[in-house]
């Protein structure tokens, strides 16, 4: 079909101007391009969205029953993915987890991110996690196992011992937990779920916080992450 409409195209404008040409193939065949352009636009979109639209992230982190803020989220997504050298557009830091539990009563929730942590905790999709340390025992309860941070570099970060093990790091005190609850004293926690896929993006993560919390990152506080 095509062939055939170079070829009458090429007859009827034998004669013509390079300008006669162009107001010709626009008149009689401006459906043809259309159809053309379309074609080659669904092609385009195919590929990116299978090519670069579905690649995985290479770092997920979680904070569970925390203030949901997503201009927080994006300032931690865009600082570390620059500190790590990872694509930003492939690290997720996400809030959006409050739900009620075992020892943590919460209203006016949305308890759907109940089931989707525990199943993206089970399809091993968590690298990371900021929680409170009842969360983490909850966790624990529930048959989760997290990574032993004895060999990783916790800079200042005081250390929440499991056990034999050491289990997370204190990054302050939860103060979301007690301005819900009123419950003083809540630690805060960040730990990783030992089934995590991505061992090196992790420990990056630990130690960006450490920097972080030395004033070493440029751009961000402390205090802007974790409060």
């Amino acid at each position: 079909m095509i062939r055939r409409i170079f070829r009458d195209i090429r007859e009827k404008t034998e004669n013509m101007s390079k300008r006669e040409t162009a107001a010709y193939v626009l008149t009689y065949y401006w459906y043809h391009i259309l159809a053309v352009c379309s074609i080659i636009a669904l092609i385009v979109l195919f590929i990116t969205h299978y090519t670069i639209g579905n690649q995985k992230p290479v770092f997920t982190c979680v904070l569970a029953n925390q203030e949901m803020d997503s201009g927080r989220d994006g300032l931690i997504r865009d600082t570390f993915s620059e500190y790590a050298g990872l694509p930003a557009r492939r690290v997720v830091i996400d809030s959006d987890y409050n739900f009620s539990y075992e020892g943590m009563e919460l209203s006016g929730v949305n308890e759907s991110s109940y089931e989707k942590f525990f199943f993206q905790w089970r399809n091993k999709e968590l690298d990371a996690l900021i929680l409170s340390e009842s969360f983490y025992q909850y966790c624990r309860e529930m048959g989760g196992s997290f990574c032993d941070l004895s060999d990783m570099d916790k800079g200042d970060f005081e250390i929440y011992k499991d056990g034999d093990m050491v289990g997370a790091v204190i990054l302050g005190e939860d103060s979301f937990a007690e301005r819900v609850t009123g419950k003083k004293g809540e630690k805060l926690l960040l730990a990783f779920p030992d089934e995590g896929k991505h061992e090196e993006s992790r420990e990056m993560f630990l130690k960006y916080l450490c920097d972080v919390k030395a004033g070493k990152v440029e751009g961000v506080q402390f205090s802007d992450l974790i409060r």
